[in-house]
């Protein structure tokens, strides 16, 4: 196994024509009944992606603080599954949102009240495609746009994507060289802008901080694009429940970001906020240890 194919820089798997199969069964049958239907495709990518299988393995241990169980093992992967199942759902119509809870809503509206709009910081934690039904349907709308990285999004993720028209409308992609400029015009306009904060397209721009016992490379540019902006930073999470409805959170995280000193001082600052958001991430991982979806080597333990 390569080391290419052990990060998260690779094409994504997943099958059009199943997909569109899955898109007609949503529509026939509901999301309660479709989600008791999915088990065989969880069981079969536990089988099959390899990659994923020792991402789950190594990243359960340690956050289990032990070996997991092949039920467990399944567990992760079959969570991933319900949660992408979820997005047809959610990038639908508003009649067929899953059902939600929102907590701390005045943190975000309370950062836009700055005028300087809002970085929404979250990760790979169960569905950040939630956010959108709060963005969309909520009383108080907000104007959300994604940063994203696009380059290996696979044909079945843009099946589901074509059931929202706004969606491509409202990403920012990632590694383009208006992207900066995109952003600090969304912001400018008050608008929030949301960034998963747990993998770097660009591995050259990271500091190594503890996550569940192990350095691990996270990204800086999320929090250097606050501190060039002046934008407030506000945590978003939102987990799936047993009873498949979710509970969204936003919790208070920097009002400003100031890098100043040396380069080796900007980056000690940088590190230390690091640490702060690495701290958040373990208090999800270990409140729902099979809601986070970093299927690959996420600790270089195989570099």
């Amino acid at each position: 196994m390569s080391r290419q194919a052990e990060t998260w820089l690779a094409p994504e798997r997943g099958n059009h024509a199943v997909m569109v199969v899955m898109l007609f069964l949503a529509r026939i049958l509901g999301r309660r009944v479709l989600s008791h239907l999915i088990w065989p495709i969880s069981l079969y990518y536990l089988a099959s992606d390899g990659t994923a299988r020792r991402g789950s393995y190594m990243y359960l241990c340690r956050v289990l603080g032990r070996k997991p169980t092949w039920p467990e093992r399944w567990r992760h992967i079959h969570a991933y599954a319900l949660t992408v199942l979820d997005r047809i759902f959610i990038l639908g119509s508003q009649k067929s949102v899953p059902p939600y809870t929102v907590q701390g809503s005045e943190v975000i509206f309370a950062a836009l009240s700055k005028g300087k709009g809002c970085i929404l910081l979250g990760a790979h934690v169960g569905s950040f495609d939630a956010l959108r039904s709060v963005g969309r349907f909520a009383a108080c709308k907000i104007r959300l746009r994604v940063l994203m990285y696009r380059r290996f999004v696979g044909a079945a993720s843009k099946a589901i994507e074509q059931l929202d028209p706004e969606y491509e409308n409202a990403i920012i992609h990632i590694g383009e060289p208006q992207t900066m400029l995109h952003v600090a015009e969304a912001l400018h306009q008050g608008d929030v802008v949301a960034i998963l904060g747990d993998r770097a397209p660009d591995m050259g721009r990271y500091a190594s901080v503890p996550v569940l016992g192990k350095d691990a490379p996270l990204p800086v540019g999320p929090l250097r694009l606050a501190a060039i902006t002046g934008a407030p930073v506000v945590l978003f999470s939102a987990l799936r429940c047993r009873d498949g409805s979710y509970d969204i959170r936003f919790e208070p995280f920097a009002e400003h970001i100031t890098l100043e000193g040396t380069r080796t001082e900007q980056a000690q600052t940088l590190k230390a906020w690091l640490v702060r958001y690495a701290a958040w991430l373990e208090l999800l991982c270990r409140r729902d240890p099979f809601s986070w979806f970093n299927f690959y080597d996420f600790w270089k333990e195989r570099s």
